[in-house]
């Protein structure tokens, strides 16, 4: 069975996950860009057709939002990529961005994002860290910048609500200041308002946003949308060479998916990918469907008769392609889509794609490099052929929160907040229980009555044999409870001790998360990070 890499976040604030090293990633590429050399004849023409038309559409997209010229020195074949959805995430995903822009300056080579749009839109709001006073304790609060999305893709979610969109950098700013000045949402929302004039979809606002600001940030990369990448020629001939080995595709993946299971001890069906179905001549393929009449995702089915291949959702949407010639068949593809007939690759095809014909280096995050480890067994099983190698970066970036912040409210704490650990907790609880079971331990911290002690030192003296203990042990239970009835005061302080240890423990729990968005972060502290973990 084989082994899978278990990448994980770093724990320490400022800390970085870059896997191989920076140092290495040129060897890498050129090692790809070796192992490429020695794929099939009609492997390296996708390549070469793919990577040209990505190109081109990456510098006709980025432009109309942002300078692309400095381009123009760069060498065109050589290409390293990233990707992620369209949502303003954690500081430690935003850091791959920065990553991608300065690898590909060490090796003159573009720098191309795919904004993963034709994923299923997550929340319309993001999560913000709010202390109430009165019970000294932080929640979370949602501030949204749209209604729900209703599980339709980030390309087919359009903003309903410009209201609460145009609003919403003064509305989150407001509930973040008291813990965080200058959070970056204030000079995001700026780009947001004028992508906004140039595409309505959540997706395109959010990603165009975020990359305009990386632009004032130094950034130099390009940006792709999936949605535009499926609409390649090569995407096109890259998918018809798997319907025409539909049933070999989904044994590699199912097969690649229970081994991956079973080494990693996953039970569910669903995790991390479900299996491709087979039904009635229909075989399940790793695509979706979707359009502006039907907006909800749909899998993709086929099913051969002799040259005609039937491409359908199985829930009315169908159309057939002639096989005999698959260059041919591709085009044939493209031309039966359209705004209501969208074909968009699930996950794995997606990176499987931008690995083995897009690019000479992926970057990935701690979720795909955890997964794409199944995309390549798939992709070795499929394509005989040993895929290129990945990197996984990622980071981790705490808000800059002062230590009495993040301990909420010190004054008149009964607990230092380095007490509040999960052992400082435990230690307390221990002593609460002493104060019933043991109570002469706090004879130096309590005014004990001298008898009572004096009588249960000489009870613990005096322990009479198994079986005889019945009227020794009335006697011990009676002294414990009369001095614990004289420690109530320190029972009283030590519960208050706990409660506080717990709030502030939990307090920081929130306060210390990594997965709070960029947008509650300044741009100053996140690119600080980001410049140490790159010169290191």
């Amino acid at each position: 069975m084989p082994a899978f890499r278990a990448y994980r976040a770093p724990s320490a604030n400022g800390a970085g996950l870059i896997d191989p090293p920076l140092i290495q990633a040129d060897a890498v590429a050129q090692a790809n860009r070796a192992l490429a050399e020695s794929y099939p004849d009609s492997l390296r023409d996708l390549r070469r057709l793919g990577r040209d038309e990505v190109v081109r559409a990456a510098l006709a997209y980025t432009s109309a939002y942002r300078d692309v010229h400095w381009t123009e020195g760069r060498d065109p074949g050589r290409i390293i990529m990233a990707g992620h959805q369209p949502t303003l995430f954690h500081p430690g995903v935003w850091f791959k961005n920065f990553a991608l822009s300065h690898l590909a300056a060490c090796q003159n080579s573009l720098a191309i994002n795919l904004v993963v749009d034709n994923d299923v839109a997550g929340d319309a709001s993001v999560r913000v860290p709010v202390y109430d006073d009165l019970s000294r304790r932080v929640g979370m609060q949602s501030v949204a910048f749209d209604r729900a999305a209703s599980g339709v893709p980030y390309e087919q979610w359009r903003i309903a609500d410009r209201a609460l969109f145009d609003s919403f950098s003064q509305r989150l700013a407001a509930q973040v200041q008291p813990l965080v000045t200058n959070p970056s949402v204030t000079l995001l929302w700026r780009h947001a308002r004028s992508a906004i004039q140039r595409c309505d979809f959540a997706g395109c606002v959010m990603a165009q946003a975020r990359h305009a600001l990386e632009a004032d940030l130094g950034a130099r990369t390009l940006e792709l949308p999936v949605s535009v990448v499926s609409r390649t020629e090569a995407f096109a001939r890259f998918i018809v060479r798997i319907f025409d080995r539909a049933a070999a595709f989904a044994k590699a993946y199912n097969d690649s998916l229970a081994v991956y299971r079973a080494a990693q001890g996953i039970r569910s069906r669903s995790h991390p990918v479900p299996p491709l179905g087979h039904e009635d001549g229909w075989q399940e393929t790793p695509l979706w469907i979707y359009g502006n009449d039907l907006p909800v995702r749909r899998a993709v089915w086929v099913r051969r008769q002799g040259d005609r291949l039937e491409i359908s959702d199985r829930a009315g949407v169908a159309f057939d392609v002639d096989m005999s010639n698959l260059d041919q068949a591709a085009d044939q593809l493209r031309s039966q889509c359209n705004d209501d007939v969208k074909l968009r690759p699930r996950a794995l095809l997606t990176t499987m794609f931008a690995r083995l014909v897009l690019s000479d280096l992926f970057l990935h995050g701690i979720g795909g490099g955890k997964y794409d480890q199944l995309g390549d067994m798939v992709a070795a099983e499929f394509f005989a052929l040993a895929p290129p190698q990945f990197m996984v970066l990622s980071a981790t970036i705490r808000l800059p929160i002062a230590e009495e912040q993040a301990s909420a409210g010190v004054d008149g704490e009964a607990v230092r907040p380095q007490d509040s650990s999960e052992d400082s907790i435990a230690f307390l609880q221990r002593q609460l229980r002493q104060t019933v079971y043991q109570p002469e331990r706090f004879a130096g911290h309590a005014d004990l009555s001298p008898e009572l002690l004096h009588r249960k030192a000489s009870l613990l003296e005096s322990i009479p044999p198994r079986g005889q203990k019945l009227d020794w042990h009335r006697q011990v239970t009676d002294v414990n409870q009369r001095l614990s009835d004289e420690l109530a005061g320190v029972r009283h302080d030590l519960n208050r001790r706990i409660a506080d240890a717990k709030r502030i423990q939990a307090n920081q729990s929130i306060l210390r998360s990594r997965e709070h968005s960029l947008a509650l972060h300044p741009v100053e502290t996140m690119l600080a990070a980001y410049r140490r973990l790159l010169q290191a």
